[in-house]
């Protein structure tokens, strides 16, 4: 999740393992090509292909239900006001879900329950939800669970793309690892990479040149291990977010991308930071030391 000025706390649950595949056995997984014109279908809330909310999403509902209207894709319920924001919306979290699915190695099969996503335009109504929620006040937008909950603004500066890939990410992991945490940092650092992964492929571009500054990332790999809830001031809340993604862009950039999968699962397991690295990416460092010194030289 995060927050209006690029960050934010809430804890987003992850789960079951997604097995890494060899890259010669990922032609055709989660598709070949990636979605461009998405097509949304609306229709009555009764004909919706999954009717199972949360209790934010049926809080969310709940406001002026009358003005909802209601959509599938091929991978997600839609829940909208006007069709603009929706379609701009659903093309953008639609290519995210394919580029993250892709980034596991992940079969359509393993994230087919389609999940639910709403999108709210009118900033009244957000506040109006918001309130209702334990989510702070100035959240721009966050994911719970596999569920979306978008606050796009309008077709202008309001729409953040950065911020949309890093949500869907969120809602992704939850459908891919279902009933686990990952731990904070690299749920957050993982988004975080992914929002400008996500928009950088889907425009054809060096990610390099979309990637933020991160100008606030100097926690230690121990303080973002001891880390297992979110800050609280935006200060703190900004310095391990910058932290947490340095470290997953330095595991994409200076490490085979495809290891990635294998990092995230020895995570969710026994193992430890420091004997996940040494397991997973010692055929590029010899040992800890060796890892720790070559993030030293990163230059994020």
């Amino acid at each position: 999740m995060r927050i209006l000025f690029s960050l934010l706390p809430l804890t987003i649950s992850a789960g079951l393992a997604v097995a890494a595949l060899p890259a010669q056995q990922q032609a055709g997984l989660a598709g070949d090509a990636p979605p461009r014109d998405v097509r949304l279908v609306e229709k009555k809330y009764e004909q919706l292909a999954n009717r199972d909310l949360g209790a934010m999403g049926t809080k969310a509902l709940a406001i002026v239900p009358a003005k909802w209207k209601h959509a599938e894709t091929d991978n997600f319920i839609v829940h909208y006001r006007r069709v603009t924001e929706a379609q701009r919306a659903v093309r953008e979290i639609e290519y995210a879900l394919w580029y993250v699915a892709k980034t596991f190695g992940a079969t359509k099969e393993q994230y087919a329950r389609k999940s639910h996503v709403f999108i709210f335009q009118d900033e009244k109504e957000w506040k109006q939800f918001l309130v209702q929620t334990v989510i702070p006040q100035w959240s721009a937008s966050f994911a719970r669970g596999d569920e979306l909950f978008l606050h796009v603004g309008g077709m202008g500066e309001g729409f953040d793309s950065h911020l949309v890939a890093h949500e869907t990410t969120h809602a992704v992991v939850a459908r891919l690892y279902p009933r686990k945490h990952w731990p904070v940092w690299l749920n957050e650092g993982f988004a975080e990479y992914m929002g400008s992964a996500c928009v950088a492929a889907r425009k054809g571009q060096y990610i390099k040149g979309l990637e933020r500054n991160l100008t606030l990332a100097g926690l230690s790999f121990d303080q973002l291990i001891a880390t297992t809830e979110y800050p609280q001031s935006r200060e703190e809340v900004r310095r391990f977010y910058q932290s947490s993604e340095k470290v997953v862009r330095f595991l994409m950039t200076e490490f085979p991308k495809q290891d990635f999968p294998k990092f995230a699962e020895a995570m969710l397991g026994d193992s430890t930071f420091e004997s996940a690295v040494v397991a997973v990416y010692g055929k590029q460092v010899k040992d800890f030391d060796a890892f720790k010194k070559k993030y030293e030289r990163f230059e994020k």
